[in-house]
This record gives C-alpha cells, sequence and structure tokens, in this order.
C-alpha cells in the first residue's frame, strides 16, 4: 500500500486523487489496525487477571483445606509460595502487556504521522502543478 502512495512529480491530477485516496486509505486502515492492536491487548489483560484470579481462587481453597490439617505446617508454605509466584507472574506479565501497549501506541503515532506528512506533500504537488499549468497556460 505504501509505494502505491508515493507521488511522482509531474503527475496529473487524476494521479494526483488516486494517490491521495490511496494515502487516506492508509490512514484509515491504520487507525482501524490501532483501533483491533489496542482491544487485543485489553482482552490479553483481562485474560491474564481472570487466570490469576481463578488460580489464586483454587490455592484458597487448598490453604483452607490444609489448615484445617494443622499439623501440615508445609502445605501451607508450599500453598503461599504459589500465591506468590501467581502474583510475581501476574505482574510480569502486566508489565511486558503495558509495554507492549506503549511500543504500539507509539509506532501507531509514527505510521499516522508518516502518512499525513506523505498526504501533505501530495497536496503540496498536486498545487505546484496547478499554478506551474497557469503558469504555462498565461505564457502560452
Amino acid at each position: 500500500q505504501w509505494s502505491a502512495a508515493v507521488p511522482h512529480f509531474g503527475g496529473s491530477s487524476t494521479f494526483h486523487g488516486s494517490s491521495l485516496a490511496v494515502v487516506e486509505q492508509c490512514l484509515r486502515g491504520e487507525e482501524l489496525r490501532a483501533w483491533h492492536q489496542a482491544v487485543l491487548l485489553r482482552l490479553r489483560r483481562k485474560a491474564l487477571r481472570d487466570r490469576a484470579r481463578a488460580e489464586l481462587a483454587w490455592l484458597g481453597h487448598r490453604r483452607r483445606g490444609v489448615l484445617e490439617n494443622l499439623q501440615d505446617s508445609t502445605g501451607a508454605s508450599a500453598v503461599a509460595a504459589k500465591q506468590h509466584k501467581i502474583l510475581t507472574e501476574l505482574k510480569r506479565e502486566q508489565a511486558e502487556i503495558q509495554n507492549l501497549q506503549n511500543i504500539h501506541k507509539a509506532a501507531h503515532r509514527e505510521r499516522k504521522l508518516l502518512l499525513k506528512q506523505q498526504r501533505e506533500i501530495l497536496m503540496m504537488q498536486h498545487s505546484t502543478a496547478q499554478l506551474q499549468e497557469k503558469l504555462h497556460t498565461l505564457a502560452g
């Protein structure tokens, strides 16, 4: 898509219109892609929280069973260690998701800026071509 949006100097107004349409289509596609990426990361974050909640609930249930048997201190410490591991993993994965969100947002902003600059270049080229045509008409 990008190579189709690259302008050719001295092109016709038809070419300008189609190039501009391609850039506008790329911009809309970029917005849609960024929205999909944000939704996917939100779903991943929700799934992560739900999984951690389920695992902690299961460990809480096991802990109650272990506490009923007061002689099993190693079982209680193993459950506590697993809970700590789950919470640590949850924090690590949340940080990873946040990092991905930041990377995707920055990349989206950069692509959007490039497309907007491309649109501006096309519009300036079109204006220049129109002025050249007027000058050529006046000179002729």
